[in-house]
Protein backbone atom coordinates (compact mmCIF):
# COMPACT_ATOMS: atom_id res chain seq x y z
CA UNK A 1 0.00 0.00 0.00
CA UNK A 2 1.07 3.52 -0.70
CA UNK A 3 1.88 5.74 2.31
CA UNK A 4 0.05 8.63 0.64
CA UNK A 5 -3.06 6.49 0.27
CA UNK A 6 -2.88 5.51 3.94
CA UNK A 7 -2.58 9.15 5.06
CA UNK A 8 -5.47 10.17 2.82
CA UNK A 9 -7.63 7.35 4.15
CA UNK A 10 -6.88 8.32 7.77
CA UNK A 11 -7.85 11.91 6.95
CA UNK A 12 -11.08 10.73 5.33
CA UNK A 13 -11.92 8.76 8.45
CA UNK A 14 -11.17 11.81 10.59
CA UNK A 15 -8.54 10.03 12.69
CA UNK A 16 -5.26 11.27 11.20
CA UNK A 17 -4.45 13.57 14.14
CA UNK A 18 -5.13 10.82 16.67
CA UNK A 19 -3.00 8.29 14.78
CA UNK A 20 -0.17 10.81 14.39
CA UNK A 21 -0.33 11.61 18.12
CA UNK A 22 -0.25 7.92 19.04
CA UNK A 23 2.78 7.40 16.80
CA UNK A 24 4.61 10.35 18.38
CA UNK A 25 3.88 9.04 21.89
CA UNK A 26 5.07 5.54 20.90
CA UNK A 27 8.25 6.95 19.38
CA UNK A 28 8.95 9.02 22.49
CA UNK A 29 8.50 5.96 24.72
CA UNK A 30 10.91 4.03 22.49
CA UNK A 31 13.52 6.81 22.84
CA UNK A 32 13.07 6.70 26.63
CA UNK A 33 13.37 2.90 26.70
CA UNK A 34 16.46 2.97 24.46
CA UNK A 35 18.18 5.48 26.75
CA UNK A 36 17.24 4.11 30.17
CA UNK A 37 16.33 0.51 29.46
CA UNK A 38 12.86 -0.90 29.08
CA UNK A 39 12.45 -1.77 32.75
CA UNK A 40 14.03 1.30 34.40
CA UNK A 41 12.70 3.75 31.82
CA UNK A 42 9.26 2.18 31.60
CA UNK A 43 8.87 2.05 35.37
CA UNK A 44 9.85 5.68 35.89
CA UNK A 45 9.05 7.59 32.69
CA UNK A 46 6.02 7.26 30.44
CA UNK A 47 5.16 9.22 27.33
CA UNK A 48 1.63 10.21 28.33
CA UNK A 49 0.16 12.28 25.50
CA UNK A 50 0.75 14.57 22.55
CA UNK A 51 -1.55 17.47 21.77
CA UNK A 52 -1.09 20.82 20.02
CA UNK A 53 2.69 20.42 19.76
CA UNK A 54 3.16 19.50 23.44
CA UNK A 55 4.49 16.07 24.40
CA UNK A 56 3.76 15.20 28.03
CA UNK A 57 6.05 12.81 29.87
CA UNK A 58 4.92 11.39 33.23
CA UNK A 59 7.81 10.90 35.65
CA UNK A 60 7.79 9.01 38.93
CA UNK A 61 9.86 11.72 40.64
CA UNK A 62 11.57 15.06 40.09
CA UNK A 63 14.86 13.18 39.83
CA UNK A 64 13.59 11.12 36.90
CA UNK A 65 12.16 14.23 35.22
CA UNK A 66 15.60 15.87 35.55
CA UNK A 67 17.28 12.71 34.25
CA UNK A 68 15.05 12.79 31.19
CA UNK A 69 15.94 16.44 30.45
CA UNK A 70 19.12 15.15 28.79
CA UNK A 71 17.15 13.50 25.98
CA UNK A 72 14.66 16.31 25.36
CA UNK A 73 16.47 17.09 22.10
CA UNK A 74 15.73 13.59 20.79
CA UNK A 75 12.10 13.85 21.91
CA UNK A 76 11.62 17.34 20.51
CA UNK A 77 11.51 16.61 16.79
CA UNK A 78 8.85 18.11 14.53
CA UNK A 79 5.92 18.36 15.11
CA UNK A 80 6.85 18.30 18.84
CA UNK A 81 7.41 21.91 19.89
CA UNK A 82 7.60 21.44 23.65
CA UNK A 83 8.18 18.62 26.14
CA UNK A 84 6.41 18.95 29.50
CA UNK A 85 7.08 16.73 32.49
CA UNK A 86 4.24 15.75 34.79
CA UNK A 87 5.62 14.40 38.07
CA UNK A 88 3.49 11.84 39.81
CA UNK A 89 2.67 8.18 39.77
CA UNK A 90 3.70 6.39 36.58
CA UNK A 91 1.36 3.49 35.80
Amino acid sequence: MNEGFFSKRLAQLGIKKQVDAAMIVARAQQVINDKFGEERGGNNLRAASFRKGVLKIAASSNAWAAECQGIVGKLKTPPVERVVFVVGIVE
